[in-house]
């Protein structure tokens, strides 16, 4: 490879001109392509996908009901009469556009003009389960009726007596309780309260709006238009009055937003910056050919990621600036070599050199971020094909264009070649001891401080969660109770009656375990047609038993409070009547076709019926053994999920960190062929792991999905510090490696840097810790390896 390389600059010395035309033509065609690409703003391409159950949990609980609706929150200042909010809440629900909030809903509906209230108790036959009869059984004895006929008399004596009187000759028992309970497992608002047709809080200060709308909750471009919509109508709202919308698309919007801002800022700062230390440490107009080159890698970069996937997460271009730092490295050592590096041997024999520990280097940093393309995160992947066409696009430009375009360089004359080999240690030998002894405490307070590390995979913490937003949420949270983090059950069926036979095992099994009222299921009030079937026939040999009877002791507290003889004869010809059974149309004619639509999910496998309960983690448990069973339910635990995350992420961790490490070591390996120089190679890479993660553990930081990322990088650059450091000390040619890897490592340093300016967390938390990581490895490199073997004389 060197020897092609050198017969590459042979052939290609006198043709400049053209190698600076194809340049162009390669960066007007990359400026081209990255014009056309598709920048994704959210934060998704760093959630899992794939077959793993942590991306099959992440699936199913964007099908959750209120992560797929608008909730508005309309709230009065105190002292605001409850009147007018009901008032302000209609204004805002008719300000609305229906283009962009479908179906705005601040009540029951239509529900209180359909015929469900006239009607439910109809259909109790096939609705009462062994349980309701059970209840049924006990109020039918002789002192139940008593007290039940008694209160019916009170009742039409009231001045709304006229109006009951039906309703009492239809259900003098007052069954008809038992089927309007069924109803309230359909109410996912626990809190909520009603007047006036409105959802109103307990203490009256807030009602609610809940919409539908086709925008996805990743697209910025319409969660823009969604949410400028909903402050103009807002600007209708009276004084005293405010409201607040809750979805995914205010913290898609901030995110995206967010990461613009950080792009152009982190971009512009790491830009200059290099700049800066380009005009401190080569003060050369040649050198702009090393600082074009990252720029054209990027570009490359850039072009090969849109191919590869399509989009690019605007966090992979947020990485551009940390792109800036590595692949400057190889141009930065080429220019060192060519401008400083000893001539004694002709150009050819120098660029022979410096290609040895250039091309290891690039190979190993391809090693170390080829694992992250195993990653279930596609965010991830991106990055590393990202991070992989900048680097082979850096070692070309590097070793085959770049010694064309820097000039000669002054070099080192051979007569003051051994003078500048004369490291610093050999003039004042005490310091060695020092800086050994400094690299050995700073390693040992790093690994005591690494031990309190943890992980977190919350993955609202890897989102830019604004104040207002964050504050928005927890009030809605406090007024109408934790909608929205509540544990999911899916019962899966590839027709609707099999979804419905395993929606009502959930069911059974919640029951169990005493959760019953707290559970939001169809179970109750759409009971598969085989059970309804079931009930149906159960209900008739019940009444067969107890009808007589309960005939009889009617009759005679009829008799006794003063009803006629054929007072309740509407109650036993309905109980006699055959019961229809309920389906989904049925429930739809009851205005309740949104209810059931929230939990009952259609896709291209069939249904899937979805339950939420407490998401406690007593219950997780236990319902986790209990459900594994079956193959149709699926147990999704938001907490749950955070914790497979932490476990996914620290495996991910250790897996990349042991491939990574395993193939560099085996490059090492075939390049220095001997353990010592190994071992010295990998302690830039050793150390800037550990004071990483002591560094986090004394800052109380956490681990998260990006500081893998950001240990991948450690290893890649400190490794290729440590090569030059080493191929420094064994190579007879002086190639000014110490001052390279000085100023490459202070590039890096103002990449990640430039990072820590990021408002967004993803690109803060990788800035961060890999500053910690770098901060410690180029010094490991340019004072801790000569200190234990300095470059021979």
């Amino acid at each position: 490879m060197r020897s092609l390389i050198v017969a590459s600059y042979r052939n290609l010395q006198q043709r400049q001109g053209w190698l600076a035309i194809l340049l162009l033509i390669l960066l007007v065609g990359a400026g081209l392509n990255i014009s056309q690409l598709q920048i994704e703003d959210s934060i998704t391409a760093m959630l899992p996908d794939g077959e793993s159950q942590v991306a099959h949990d992440f699936e199913l609980l964007q099908q959750a009901p209120f992560a797929r609706q608008l909730v508005i929150n309309v709230t009065t200042a105190p002292g605001v009469d409850t009147d007018i909010l009901l008032a302000a809440t209609d204004t805002l629900c008719q300000a609305l556009p229906t283009t962009l909030f479908h179906n705005p809903l601040s009540g029951p509906g239509e529900m209180a003009t359909t015929p469900l209230f006239r009607q439910l108790g109809d259909y109790l036959p096939v609705l009462a389960d062994a349980a309701d009869l059970g209840t049924i059984a006990a109020q039918l004895l002789p002192d139940e009726i008593d007290r039940s006929v008694a209160t019916a008399l009170a009742q039409l004596l009231q001045p709304q007596g006229m109006v009951v009187k039906t309703k009492i000759r239809r259900d003098p028992l007052q069954l008809e309780k038992i089927a309007l309970q069924k109803l309230s497992n359909l109410n996912p608002i626990p809190t909520v309260a009603l007047k006036n047709g409105h959802f109103l809080s307990a203490d009256g200060r807030s009602s609610l709006i809940l919409a539908d709308t086709t925008i996805p909750i990743t697209d910025a471009v319409g969660g823009r238009a969604l949410i400028d919509a909903f402050v103009a109508a807002s600007q209708q709202l009276p004084d005293g009055v405010r409201a607040q919308l809750i979805s995914g698309h205010p913290y898609t919007l901030a995110n995206a937003e967010t990461i613009q801002a950080d792009m152009k800022l982190v971009l512009v700062v790491s830009g200059i910056g290099i700049l800066l230390l380009f005009f401190i440490f080569l003060r050369s107009l040649r050198t702009l050919f090393v600082y074009l080159l990252p720029l054209i890698s990027m570009a490359a970069a850039l072009v090969a990621t849109g191919i590869c996937f399509g989009t690019i997460s605007g966090i992979t271009i947020g990485f551009g600036a940390v792109m800036l730092g590595i692949t400057i490295d190889y141009g930065l050592h080429v220019y060192f070599a060519w401008h400083y590096g000893s001539v004694k041997q002709g150009r050819e024999q120098l660029l022979r050199a410096v290609a040895r520990p250039v091309l290891f280097g690039g190979m190993t940093s391809l090693a170390a971020f080829s694992v992250l393309l195993t990653s279930a995160l596609p965010g991830q992947r991106q990055l590393a094909v990202f991070a992989m066409a900048g680097i082979v696009t850096a070692l070309a430009l590097a070793l085959l264009f770049l010694p064309h375009f820097i000039g000669t360089g002054k070099g080192v004359a051979a007569s003051s070649t051994l003078q500048l080999r004369r490291h610093i240690y050999d003039r004042k030998p005490g310091l060695r001891l020092m800086v050994i002894v400094v690299w050995v405490l700073i390693a040992g307070f790093a690994a005591v401080q690494g031990q309190n590390l943890t992980i977190n995979a919350e993955l609202r913490q890897l989102s830019y969660l604004p104040p207002e937003l964050q504050q928005a949420e927890q009030q809605l949270g406090e007024t109408w109770g934790n909608m929205r983090s509540r544990a999911l059950v899916f019962a899966a069926g590839k027709d609707l009656e099999s979804a419905l036979q395993h929606n009502e095992q959930v069911w059974q099994q919640l029951n169990k375990h005493g959760v019953g009222d707290e559970v939001v299921s169809l179970a109750p009030l759409l009971p598969s047609q085989k059970t309804q079937q079931q009930r149906l026939q159960a209900w008739d040999e019940f009444w067969q038993l107890h009808q007589a009877t309960s005939r009889d002791l009617l009759q005679i507290a009829g008799t006794k409070y003063g009803f006629s003889a054929t007072a309740f004869a509407p109650f036993w010809d309905r109980l006699n009547r055959s019961a229809p059974l309920i389906d989904t149309d049925l429930l739809a004619t009851w205005g309740l076709e949104r209810a059931v639509s929230s939990l009952l999910l259609k896709n291209e496998d069939g249904y899937q019926i979805l339950t939420m309960f407490p998401d406690r983690p007593e219950l997780i448990t236990a319902l986790d053994s209990e459900f594994a069973e079956f193959d149709e339910i699926s147990l999704v635990s938001q907490r749950r999920f955070s914790q497979q995350l932490s476990r996914e992420i620290g495996a991910d961790f250790g897996r990349f960190v042991s491939y990574a490490g395993v193939a560099v070591v085996i490059l090492l390996l075939l390049l220095f062929r001997r353990l010592p120089e190994v071992l010295l190679a990998l302690l830039p890479v050793l150390t800037g792991l550990l004071v990483m993660f002591g560094g986090m553990g004394w800052l109380g930081l956490e681990m998260n999905l990006f500081n893998v990322v950001a240990a991948i990088l450690i290893i890649g650059l400190g490794v290729d510090y440590g090569i030059f450091m080493v191929c420094h000390g064994q190579q007879e040619e002086d190639l000014a490696s110490s001052r390279a890897v000085l100023v490459s490592g202070l590039t890096t340093l103002v990449g990640f840097g430039a990072l820590l300016l990021a408002r967004h967390p993803a690109l803060h938390s990788i800035g961060l810790t890999v500053l910690l990581g770098i901060g410690a490895a180029v010094p490991t490199a340019v004072l801790v390896i000569p200190a234990f073997r300095p470059k021979r004389n």
